[in-house]
Formats: C-alpha cells, sequence, structure tokens
C-alpha cells in the first residue's frame, strides 16, 4: 500500500499559493454534497449534519448530506475517492474505511493514501470497557488480574471482526500480557443487548453513545477509557493509560475529505469554515453530548495524524494477521 505520507504532500499543497484556475473567489457557487458512507442516525451521520448545518450558513450555499451506506463504510468512501475534485463532492469519513481497512481487508477497492484529500479531522469519540453491572469486575486491574488468572477463559464483545474495538481490545491484550475471547457481534445493537442481558459480561465500546445512559441507570460500568484523555461525559472514569499502561491510546475519529486532487484554494475555504463551525460554542455543546470531542486541525496537521493512526493500527491488525473479504 502506498504511504500515507503522500497524504502529508497533499496536505501542505493545500497550504499554498492559490493558482488552479477554475477555483477562486467563487467557490462555492453551487450546492454541495456531503457523502455519509453510514445510514442516518448514526454518529457519524449526526456530526455530518452538524457540519452541514453550519457550512450551509457560512459558505452561504446548500450543503446536503447523502448517506452511502454498506461494508463497514467501505461503499460510500469508495465512491468519494471516484468522485469530480471540484469541491462539491465531499465525505464524512471514518477511522474504519481509512487508517484500519487497508490492513484488514483483502481487495479494497480505494487508497486511503492516495485518493483523497484531507481537509480536517472533525471529532474524536473516546472509547470505554464496559461491563455489565453484575461482572466482577470494578476497575481494569480487576480484569487483568482475572484474566491472568484464567486465560482464554473472560469473552468479550465488538461490533464486528476487525472493527475498532475488536483491535482496541487487541491492543490492551498485547500490552497487558493476556488472553481474551473475542465475540463478534453484527453491530452495536445487538452486542448491547447481550451486554445489558448479562449474555456476555465484557464489552469494548468505540462510542459513549449509548453507554452513558444505562450507566447512569445502574445498568453498566465502566472500567476504562481507552481513548489518552478522560471523557467529559464520565470524568471520574480514569483512561487505560492511567491505569498502568502509560501511551495507551485508542479512540475513533471522522473527519472531512474531498477526493484525490482537490485545489488547494478550495481545501483553504473548507477548512476554514469547518475550524470555525467546530470552534463555535453551541456546535461544541451539541457534539459533547453525543460523546464525540472536537478536534479540529490544518489539513497539514490531519494528514500527520492520519499517518500516526495508519501505523498505530497496522501494527495491531499485523500482529492478527486478520484478512476479511
Amino acid at each position: 500500500m502506498r504511504k500515507l505520507t503522500s497524504l502529508v504532500g497533499a496536505a501542505v499543497l493545500a497550504l499554498g499559493t492559490p493558482g488552479l484556475g477554475w477555483a477562486q473567489s467563487d467557490y462555492p457557487s453551487k450546492p454541495i454534497t456531503v457523502i455519509v458512507p453510514f445510514p442516518p442516525g448514526g454518529v457519524t451521520d449526526v456530526v455530518a449534519r452538524e457540519l452541514a448545518r453550519s457550512l450551509t450558513k457560512s459558505l452561504n450555499q446548500s450543503v446536503v448530506i447523502e448517506n452511502r451506506a454498506g461494508a463497514s463504510g467501505n461503499i460510500g468512501t469508495r465512491a468519494l475517492s471516484r468522485s469530480k475534485p471540484d469541491g462539491y463532492t465531499l465525505g464524512v469519513l471514518a477511522i474504519s474505511s481509512m487508517t484500519i481497512a487497508p490492513h484488514v481487508t483483502k481487495s479494497l477497492d480505494f487508497s486511503p493514501s492516495a485518493d483523497f484529500t484531507p481537509i480536517t479531522n472533525l471529532v474524536t469519540t473516546p472509547g470505554a470497557i464496559v461491563a455489565n453491572v453484575n461482572s466482577p469486575y470494578n476497575s481494569l486491574q480487576d480484569l487483568i488480574t482475572q484474566a491472568r488468572q484464567s486465560p482464554g477463559k473472560i469473552s468479550y464483545a465488538s461490533v464486528g471482526n476487525g472493527s475498532s474495538p475488536h483491535l482496541t481490545a487487541e491492543m490492551l491484550s498485547q500490552q497487558a500480557n493476556i488472553k481474551l475471547v473475542h465475540v463478534p457481534y453484527k453491530g452495536a445493537a445487538p452486542a448491547l443487548q447481550d451486554l445489558l442481558a448479562n449474555h456476555i459480561g465484557l464489552s469494548f465500546e468505540s462510542s459513549l453513545v449509548s453507554t452513558v445512559s444505562h450507566v447512569a441507570a445502574g445498568r453498566l460500568k465502566v472500567l476504562a477509557m481507552t481513548s489518552p484523555n478522560r471523557s467529559p461525559l464520565l470524568p471520574n472514569v480514569p483512561t487505560v493509560a492511567e491505569s498502568g499502561y502509560p501511551g495507551f491510546n485508542a479512540q475513533s475519529w471522522f473527519g472531512f475529505f474531498g477526493p484525490a486532487g482537490l485545489p488547494p484554494r478550495v481545501v483553504q475555504v473548507l477548512n476554514k469554515a469547518a475550524t470555525d463551525a467546530l470552534k463555535d460554542r453551541e456546535v461544541i455543546e451539541r457534539l459533547e453530548k453525543l460523546g464525540t470531542q472536537p478536534a479540529p486541525g490544518t489539513p497539514a496537521a490531519f494528514a500527520e495524524f492520519l499517518r500516526v493512526e495508519d501505523k498505530r493500527w497496522s501494527t495491531v491488525a499485523k500482529s492478527l494477521n486478520l484478512q476479511l473479504d
């Protein structure tokens, strides 16, 4: 696979002097479509619609969402990669397609490193290790102690093979020198249902959206956050890094992209509009209620972030020798 360093080059170009003839001060001059590679109603979709609402105001053009779901986000991601790089078809893409799929999918028909222009990261979504309230674990150390005493006897749920929760659990297993049994589910809803029913005692979650209300109701407990920082929604829950594994960092994210070859002037316009939106106090509050944390930056900073993320997930995926269809 081509290196993600090419993304850095694309991002640096995006900061240069505008020079592509057609796309200057008249952009945008017609409605913009933003592809979301997941169904309506999910966190990615809600974040994208929040972005679209803000961009519609700041760019003085309609920004509409087009949901193209399927194949864990790969169908919509592929559609963006094949779009005309004129600034009128963009996408809100996720960690699953951009930094995990390249390392776990046999035949991926797009290249995250070559087929997209990074505009800015939008949000990160702190992940968590969640247990049924009746489980014997009250902390991450409880879990690890029990796992070492009974290797291969503790099961955990995830939303599927090759998902970020699956790889997060394996990352922890490697760093803590434990062996857990993976039980993949076909999505978050059935995994949560079995966790609440205590059919399975443990789950690795990529988002707090469904978790927080059940924690408040006393039906679930959170052992640790897998993100580098605590979540404002659960400020008393320590991170994995704080719990004895310094540097541990596993969190999902959604970023703003165009197809490869997006003109630098267009990238500048979109980056400013998106980052300004994500600094608005009302927007920040709405996003934080979803369990997400705004994380905008320059195109170059986003490209470097993608490089680091690609390396992180590549290392875990290779150790598992995953090859999904």
